[in-house]
């Protein structure tokens, strides 16, 4: 059942796995697992999810320059008479620079028309243009929407790099955690089956009578000892492997159940780049406030621009029938034409200062943020480095250390060998071994952590 899994496992996940069948045991390494984090775990997915929201926003952006066409009908009928009755079909093309492409035809008939809504029996047709002059000459809504939704395009892919250098930091942080624990079980594995090997041995020294009987004794009460450490590393790393499950996901949103598979942490530690760029520009959380200073300028721009007096000019040519570019001719537009003229704009502007005031504000916090961000960049990557600096201090010691608590394990069995010892000693000297041993393994565990959080801090994860 279990081997049936993992391969369900592997199957689904082939163009990342391709380790089933050619180990020996199941194992996953640092990039595998990598590789499924962000392929199938449901943060990355939404993240995802950020580029094709930008998608959608560029294409509401957009809608604002839409051609629209309508059609205005109006009649009315009493008593048998017929009134009036218009009919306008109209079409709208929204330009860039605050410009308006507008086209209609109309057509109007009844006994009671208004003078100047008479129009030629074969109706009138108009062309023009409308043009923005005061306000909404530099920028509009239109304009701005647009530019906010490429920025936010910018931004939405950051967004997702963010969330995914996050997600590898700690999804990574459980993995070495995971790797550590195993590492520290084949230590008592080893050191369990050494004390059952050692206790055969003077049970038949004992039966010898080379040995006193207290010696076996000893011998026995160790092995019960290493059992109860093994059964508690066993259980540490049963609680790492669950925590490592929460970040494996199979690609249907489905969570990979760890208690039905077998599968242990390849050899090594993980593979971190090492010569990285120490510059905190990449750093995505710091980017963030780039696209948003930018989106923020924007607002500014268009909130300065309702400081300007509203002056709409609207030129137009008139032609009868249908075809409003008959019979055109150079001084047709004199006689021909429809201009019309809007100007306004408050007299204290109190609405349009008060919205730039608070545009201006919004970018000085968002800059003040972002120096805070950045400060508090900066401390935790000159933590990290220092405390990689006494990390591999600390490692330049423990491995002497490891080797010389070695070799005096080696030679109090030597002198045991001998009767120049007792079991006790190679007892204590063999657990200040294992002691060194787990030093040693945290320190690395820790270095790498170090490595890992060094690559997030630059924003190196997502490479």
């Amino acid at each position: 059942m279990k081997s049936k899994y993992l391969f369900s496992l592997f199957f689904l996940c082939s163009t990342i796995f391709n380790c089933f069948g050619q180990e020996t045991k199941d194992t996953l390494n640092w990039a595998q697992f990598k590789q499924i984090l962000i392929s199938y775990h449901p943060i990355a997915k939404r993240a995802n999810l950020t580029e094709s929201l930008a998608k959608a926003r560029m294409t509401q952006a957009w809608g604002s320059f839409d051609p629209k066409i309508s059609v205005n009908f109006d009649q009315k009928e009493f008593a048998g008479t017929n009134y009036y009755k218009f009919i306008t079909p109209e079409i709208k093309l929204p330009l860039w620079y605050g410009l308006e492409l507008k086209g209609n035809y109309s057509e109007a008939e009844g006994a009671y028309l208004n003078p100047e809504n008479k129009l030629p029996k074969e109706g009138l047709s108009f062309v023009g243009l409308n043009v923005s002059l005061g306000k909404g000459l530099l920028i509009d809504k239109r304009r701005a929407a647009i530019k906010q939704a490429q920025i936010f395009t910018q931004f939405s892919k950051n967004e997702q790099l963010r969330i995914i250098n996050d997600l590898i930091l700690d999804a990574g942080t459980a993995y070495l955690n995971w790797q550590n624990k195993y590492k520290i079980t084949k230590i008592y594995e080893e050191t369990l089956k050494l004390s059952e090997i050692r206790y055969k041995a003077l049970k038949e020294s004992f039966s010898g009578g080379d040995r006193a009987a207290i010696d076996t004794l000893e011998a026995l009460t160790l092995i019960q000892q290493r059992q109860i450490q093994l059964q508690q590393t066993q259980l540490e790393f049963q609680n790492a492997t669950y925590e490592l499950g929460s970040y494996l996901w199979l690609p249907e949103n489905n969570a990979i159940d760890l208690t039905q598979v077998n599968l242990i942490p390849q050899q090594g530690t993980i593979t971190i780049n090492s010569e990285l760029n120490s510059s905190l520009n990449n750093n995505p959380k710091l980017l963030s406030y780039d696209f948003k200073l930018k989106d923020l300028a924007i607002e500014r721009k268009l909130k300065a621009e309702n400081l300007r007096p509203t002056l709409d000019l609207q030129l137009g040519i008139l032609n009868g029938g249908n075809n409003a570019f008959r019979n055109l001719n150079t001084n047709y537009w004199a006689n021909n034409n429809k201009i019309g003229i809007q100007f306004s704009f408050p007299l204290t502007f109190a609405t349009a200062r008060g919205e730039l005031a608070e545009a201006k504000l919004k970018i000085v916090d968002a800059k003040i943020e972002q120096s805070l961000v950045r400060n508090d960049l900066n401390l935790k990557w000159n933590q990290n480095e220092s405390e990689n600096e006494t990390l591999q201090k600390q490692m330049d010691l423990i491995k002497p250390s490891l080797k010389a608590n070695q070799k005096l394990l080696e030679g109090e069995e030597l002198r045991f060998k001998f009767g120049d010892s007792s079991l006790f000693l190679i007892n204590a000297r063999e657990s200040k071994l294992i002691e060194v041993q787990e030093k040693l393994l945290e320190t690395e565990n820790k270095i790498a952590k170090n490595k890992l959080k060094a690559e997030w801090i630059v924003g190196g994860l997502i490479n």
